[in-house]
């Protein structure tokens, strides 16, 4: 028998009126979603799921937990808070990681984003002060 390869990110899919559902993604299961969303990679999947479109999630739900299950659990997806939930818990058992490493990446891609801003802020500065030294020293 076969191990199968799953990532360690489960998740536990919580809907009112419906018995919560633990989502795990396998490597097989990422593969398949990756041709559904015909990404390439898991950015690309990620940025797929984001979108939050009702089809691509209900055909991702399909894919983790089988087209029965899905079919019961979807009447229970309800707007827009109904559809973020079930984006949320597929995202993060693609992701692989525990939602304590999730904000914990998030934390330093916003920091790093920061770090980003201000460096082009400084740059751009910079450039605006030598700008106006030259227009003054021309002037």
């Amino acid at each position: 028998m076969a191990a199968q390869n799953a990532w360690r990110g489960e998740r536990e899919l919580a809907l009112p009126g419906a018995a919560p559902v633990n989502l795990a993604a396998s490597l097989d299961h990422i593969a398949r979603l990756m041709a559904e969303t015909k990404s390439d990679t898991l950015e690309g999947l990620q940025d797929a799921l984001q979108a939050r479109k009702p089809e691509m999630l209900r055909a991702a739900l399909a894919i983790l937990i089988g087209e029965e299950q899905a079919a019961t659990l979807w009447p229970h997806v309800n707007g827009a808070v109904g559809l973020t939930r079930v984006y949320a818990a597929i995202s993060g058992a693609v992701s692989g990681l525990t939602p304590e490493e999730e904000d914990e990446a998030k934390k330093a891609q916003a920091e790093s984003e920061r770090d980003l801003q201000a460096m082009a802020l400084g740059l751009l500065a910079r450039a605006i002060g030598q700008s106006s030294a030259s227009h003054s020293e021309s002037g």
